[in-house]
């Protein structure tokens, strides 16, 4: 390479994930970045009005979208804070083998075979429901499945059509 070539090298800021949202806007049920790392759902939302020393506060009660773990955590109303970009997908479950992987049909009629059973404890009763419908063999079982990034999970689950 030359003295006057240059190389640049693409970085992932990982801007792509979130969007900023003000923290005074918030409300239960807003997707929000807590801790600066857990794409969280606001369960509770509150705010202290301007003290002595400062702005009013937001404080956001929020859980975990893949884990279901509880974060508490203040902001000042007028902060930009990020926000994850959460798609939501609903396909049709073909069949789950042994491991618990899903075999999904794509709404383009190709197969996605790299998503898992949801092993949290709360989404158990979504892994019952699948397997049941599977089992049954006599409806359709769509499954919606979340993705932020490169992390995906099977959230919820119904019957469609006979089959």
């Amino acid at each position: 390479m030359s003295s006057d070539e240059v190389d640049f090298t693409q970085g992932d800021s990982g801007a792509s994930t979130t969007e900023l949202a003000e923290a005074g806007r918030m409300k239960p049920g807003s997707l929000i970045m807590m801790k600066s790392e857990f794409p969280c759902k606001v369960t509770a939302f509150s705010t202290a009005k301007p003290g002595k020393h400062g702005s009013a506060k937001a404080m956001i009660t929020a859980k975990d979208i893949f884990t279901d773990k509880q974060y508490d955590e203040t902001f000042g109303t007028g902060d930009m804070i990020p926000r994850p970009i959460v798609s939501k997908m609903e396909v049709t479950a073909i069949s789950v083998d042994d491991e618990g992987a899903l075999c999904l049909m794509m709404p383009d009629d190709s197969l996605k075979e790299d998503l898992n059973l949801p092993t949290e404890s709360h989404l158990s009763d979504v892994c019952n429901k699948i397997k049941a419908i599977l089992d049954a063999g006599t409806k359709e079982c769509l499954v919606t499945f979340q993705k932020w990034g490169e992390k995906e999970q099977v959230i919820s689950v119904r019957e469609g059509a006979d089959q």
